[in-house]
């Protein structure tokens, strides 16, 4: 066995080992995972997409603070006790006649030097525009948390999709490198074997050896696609480094796989640009609220009881029934310049978040409108580069016919082989583009449940 025949049936060894090893991915690890479509792929990173999970904790996070916000609707109850020395009590001078000393002013002191106080405050903010503003804030928090989790489902689907698909091709190419390899070195073979009879000059041979170098380089070239779209997928999943991923299926072509929406679901950011643009028309009001009134209604129920020295009764006519009702009413009559420049500001910021809506919407129709007509003209392109990259392969294999028969010189041979290798990664590279085309609209017409 000479040396490049060694070389051959190793290089094959290698190439289908770690073809086969990449798409496994080892069935040595721990957990095995199996997946048979996107669509199971997509319910997986549901379950165990770390990413995910942070963002549906975001949401949970903003739904609490607009419950938290809405607070101020309920009224709040506060029980407490207290304890009062009165080391010195207050003087107050009174007339002497009540006391049998006409025509005088008596010094007397009220009170005794120890009392308690034990009661129930209750009160209610009855009106107060700047909590109400806050509130209807964090409500629209609430409605850009869950836009913006939808949006990661969105970016979720269109990468799983891609490299998904990526991975399937890059398998295909595999395989379609397998039988290039097979021919490029039957050629070096028969080459080989008329260069050593003299019959054709040491450039031909070369040429040989380069189309099979060529090709060895495109199944790494591939395997390396493969092996990355694995990871991403494993990480975009949530697997284990330990586990195993295999993608059960063979990917074939077929035009019909694809179909083409007339229209694409509405563009999320254009949701979050419309909360915020809510939001700042909101901020506005609440700098405004500071000029409005506040009114809070308040009671306490309580008792009380005094004594003479530090002690305490629990008897019941020791203590002293104590409530009353109260009203605060609070109007802001000057409060400086300061709230006036916020809301001019806040103003000034409620016009950009306008005219970035205004930008972004333009700019997503055009880039909807783009990528339809890009996907749809990579549709067409690829099934014209798949018809092609059949007819070279067909050209191909007459060729090599011709070559062996000896109707055709060797050069012409190569000229058809090269052909054939450019219509291939026409093929795949039309193909790719497809697909990441496909996966955008694929993410923007999901529905994304779980």
């Amino acid at each position: 066995m000479d040396k490049d025949t060694m070389r051959t049936q190793i290089f094959l060894s290698i190439a289908l080992f770690l073809g086969q090893l990449m798409l496994v991915h080892s069935q040595e690890g721990n957990d095995t995972i199996v997946l048979h479509s996107v669509e199971e792929a997509l319910a997986y990173a549901n379950e165990h997409n770390i990413e995910k999970a942070i963002h549906e904790y975001q949401q949970g996070k903003a739904k609490t603070e607009h419950q938290l916000s809405k607070s101020y609707l309920l009224p709040t109850a506060t029980g407490s006790f207290s304890a009062q020395n009165n080391l010195k009590l207050a003087t107050t001078p009174i007339p002497g006649e009540l006391v049998g000393q006409p025509g005088e002013l008596v010094d007397v002191q009220f009170g005794q030097d120890y009392n308690y106080n034990a009661g129930i405050t209750i009160s209610q903010t009855v009106l107060d525009w700047q909590k109400i503003i806050k509130s209807r804030t964090a409500k629209v928090g609430r409605d850009i948390a869950e836009v913006q989790s939808d949006l990661f489902g969105e970016k979720l689907t269109e990468q799983i999709a891609l490299y998904y698909h990526t991975a399937l091709i890059a398998k295909k190419a595999l395989q379609i490198n397998e039988k290039d390899f097979v021919i490029a070195d039957s050629i070096r073979v028969l080459t080989k074997e008329k260069f050593d009879k003299g019959i054709i000059d040491k450039s031909l041979l070369n040429h040989a050896s380069i189309n099979l170098n060529a090709i060895e380089q495109s199944v790494f070239s591939n395997q390396s696609t493969l092996e990355k779209s694995l990871y991403q997928l494993k990480s975009l999943l949530g697997i284990a480094a330990s586990a195993s991923l295999i993608l059960d299926g063979d990917y074939e072509y077929s035009s019909q796989t694809f179909t083409i929406p007339k229209e694409l679901a509405k563009d999320g950011n254009i949701t979050v640009l419309e909360y915020q643009l809510e939001q700042s028309r909101l901020k506005i009001k609440d700098e405004k609220s500071a000029y409005y009134p506040k009114l809070i209604f308040n009671a306490y129920f309580g008792q009380q009881q005094f004594q003479d020295d530090f002690t305490l009764s629990f008897d019941g006519e020791a203590w002293k029934d104590y409530s009353y009702l109260g009203m605060n009413l609070s109007v802001p009559i000057f409060t400086g310049n300061a709230n006036r420049s916020r809301t001019k500001i806040s103003k000034i910021e409620y016009a950009i978040a306008q005219k970035n809506l205004e930008s972004e919407i333009q700019q997503s129709t055009l880039r909807d409108d783009l990528l339809l007509k890009e996907y749809e003209l990579s549709l067409y392109t690829s099934t014209s580069t798949y018809d092609s990259f059949m007819l070279y392969s067909n050209n191909l294999e007459l060729a090599f016919q011709k070559y062996q028969q000896g109707i055709i010189p060797l050069d012409s041979y190569f000229q058809v082989f090269e052909d054939y290798i450019r219509a291939e990664n026409n093929y795949l590279n039309a193909l790719s583009n497809v697909y990441t085309y496909y996966s955008t609209i694929l993410s923007r017409n999901n529905d994304n449940e779980e």
